[in-house]
């Protein structure tokens, strides 16, 4: 073959320098322009010669084309995602460059879960067109927080393919150590979260602490303060006024500074006739970790929207005080403890305890120990003692309630009466004391009172806030309270912490 593409090449002059020699001049080895002996054969050598000569060309076009791209139309070549740093408040990433011809642009996506999709739950935080653009930035994540990325290639059909998963965690930011008197009027910023006591933080009288909406505090198991209703355990303590406002966004946590968290790590928060009066407000906070979440004693206060969970001993005690206990959702409570309650009032004036979900409790759902209390539009559940316990006959207020679960679902310590009754309550499912269901104990139902499957759309007593309270549309409680409303919660959706 070598040869004979030489030949095709260069042109054979004849050696025999005979009378033919100017008339045969050989073009490609063996090919005559003139052949007496084989007329024909010049015609047929150059069709060949011709068929040879496409072949190559077709061949040699076919190479060219297949060394320009090395991958079909419409796949994208993924890059890799091979560094991620993360600081406390940002990250830096950097992957590897794209090569392919249609390459279109890099777009960056960042989730707070894993498996980064283009779906809501991540967001684009970059985007270039420059092909050697290969680093970014991520501003504006919260410390001690996990992030997971994917960066995107896209052609010009806007067809794409992802990189390689990375994930990498905020440190926390630089304590912000408080304990001790607060003196004047301060407020604790979410620039300054997490904030760090280190025992008992004391509002005196006549001053504001302001804690603002996504602010953690956590607090420590030991009180260098050795004071307080727990002299071992940190506590904030208001003798002044106390306002923490999270939103249902940015809820406001207070929880416990240990390395590995159990019930009763730190005290409470704790108002001892605090002079803020009414001004005092908990709204959209998580308490976490407490002996006792909130104990307010001679004084008034707003708490709404509250999650209180995982307390070693009650979720609120109030004494002395009348306060409205709404929206708020109160469970995994007393670790144990057969005495403990989610609500605890001490003695008159006593809450007005409205639309919350109270339950999972080793002991008693509300318990009144003297004096009248409103118990209104209530869930109380799962109570291994009693849904709700009265001392001194006020029964009559507690009405529109599910009592579902609970070992019995209403206990009267006081005399047996008649006369105060609760009403309109759906108590269903008591095991009792014995094999049978006591639904009362003490007194007896009131008017419209049932005892009837409640039918939620999806309901979880233990972990209530990834639960669905509404009713489904035969549920028996559906317009069964006073004025037509539903027994139960009065708006399922607005209790509580919702994240």
């Amino acid at each position: 073959m070598k040869s004979y593409i030489y030949k095709i090449l260069f042109f054979d002059l004849p050696e025999n320098k005979g009378h033919n020699a100017l008339n045969r001049v050989n073009f490609y080895n063996g090919f005559n322009f003139y052949d007496p002996k084989h007329p024909d054969s010049g015609v047929k050598r150059i069709i060949l010669t011709l068929f040879f000569i496409l072949s190559a060309l077709t061949a040699i076009n076919i190479s060219c084309v297949s060394s320009k791209t090395s991958k079909a139309d419409g796949i994208i070549t993924p890059v890799n995602l091979a560094r991620l740093v993360m600081a406390d408040k940002s990250s830096e990433l950097e992957w590897t460059i794209n090569y392919d011809e249609d390459f279109k642009e890099y777009r960056v996506y960042r989730s707070a879960k894993p498996n980064v999709a283009l779906n809501s739950d991540a967001k684009m935080i970059f985007m270039a067109s420059e092909r050697y653009k290969v680093t970014c930035k991520d501003w504006g994540l919260e410390p001690g927080t996990k992030y997971y990325y994917k960066v995107f290639c896209y052609n010009n059909n806007n067809e794409y393919a992802p990189s390689n998963e990375s994930w990498g965690e905020t440190p926390l930011a630089p304590d912000t150590v408080q304990n001790g008197e607060i003196i004047s009027d301060t407020i604790w910023s979410k620039a300054m979260s997490p904030i760090i006591v280190k025992g008992d933080v004391t509002v005196k009288a006549g001053v504001k602490l302001t804690i603002d909406a996504g602010v953690t505090v956590r607090l420590s198991a030991h009180d260098m303060q050795a004071g307080g209703g727990f002299t071992q355990k940190s506590e904030i303590i208001v003798k002044g006024t106390l306002k923490a406002e999270g939103d249902a966004v940015n809820p406001i946590l207070f929880i416990s500074n240990e390395r590995y968290n159990n019930a009763g790590d730190w005290g409470g928060i704790r108002f001892e006739s605090a002079s803020g009066g009414s001004n005092n407000t908990l709204k959209y906070c998580k308490i976490m970790h407490s002996s006792i979440g909130i104990y307010l004693k001679n004084t008034n206060a707003i708490l709404e929207n509250l999650q209180i969970s995982h307390t070693l001993n009650y979720g609120i005690i109030t004494e002395g005080s009348s306060v409205p206990v709404r929206f708020c959702q109160i469970n995994d409570v007393g670790q144990g403890i057969s005495d403990s309650a989610a609500i605890y009032s001490k003695s008159v004036p006593n809450p007005h305890i409205y639309n919350c979900v109270l339950g999972f409790t080793s002991g008693i759902g509300v318990f009144i120990e003297s004096g009248m209390a409103v118990i209104d539009h209530n869930i109380i559940a799962e109570c291994e003692n009693a849904g709700v316990v009265c001392q001194n006959e006020s029964l009559d207020m507690v009405l529109n309630n599910a009592l579902i679960n609970n070992k019995v679902g209403v206990r009267n310590l006081g005399a047996a009466t008649g006369e105060f009754k609760p009403d309109f309550n759906n108590a269903y499912n008591m095991p009792g004391y014995t094999s049978s269901s006591i639904f009362y104990s003490g007194c007896t139902a009131g008017v419209n009172s049932i005892s009837s499957h409640p039918k939620y759309v999806m309901p979880d007593f233990k972990t209530p806030n990834y639960a669905d309270f509404t009713l489904e549309i035969l549920s028996p409680m559906k317009g069964a309270a006073q004025s037509g409303h539903d027994i139960g919660l009065d708006n399922p959706l607005k209790y509580g912490v919702k994240y």
